[in-house]
């Protein structure tokens, strides 16, 4: 694996170690909860969160946008081991998957028309980890818990 690669995985690996003592910080009983009205519930955020690896290797494949429904239906976590289950597993897929390539500068064009490398794909992942890491992170601030997770080494 090239020094890129290594460096970006090692990235997200922090990124999904802080998401998953985020993940630890919270009740199951504070999953139906919506922080923030009209925005996701605490549950559907960390649902979504724990299969961010896996759904976006199916964008890279170019799965349609049918299929992404598909398969947001049928993956859908509702229990904390599940999600921590699901972060663990979408990790090592990823890193497969990018290990696999002969060349991660070869472009793949997502259903909504935007084409990346593999790279840059890699480098969306990144940004949508810690996207939704925030946003975990001000939801359980605003359930009047202290997140005390380190975000960044």
């Amino acid at each position: 694996m090239n020094t890129y690669l290594q460096n970006t995985f090692h990235q997200i690996q922090i990124t999904i170690n802080s998401i998953k003592a985020l993940i630890e910080i919270i009740d199951e009983s504070d999953f139906q909860i919506a922080p923030i009205e009209g925005k996701r519930t605490v549950g559907e955020l960390v649902s979504h969160v724990a299969i961010i690896c896996k759904a976006d290797l199916q964008i890279i494949g170019q799965a349609s946008m049918e299929k992404m429904d598909a398969f947001y239906e049928l993956n859908a976590v509702n229990s904390k081991k599940e999600m921590l289950k699901q972060l663990n597993e979408g990790y090592e897929e990823l890193v497969c998957y990018y290990e696999s390539l002969p060349d991660i500068f070869n472009n793949a064009t997502s259903y909504w028309g935007t084409t990346y490398s593999h790279f840059e794909w890699l480098l969306e992942i990144l940004a949508h980890l810690n996207h939704h890491r925030a946003q975990l992170h001000l939801y359980i601030t605003l359930l009047g818990k202290e997140p005390a997770v380190r975000l960044f080494e």
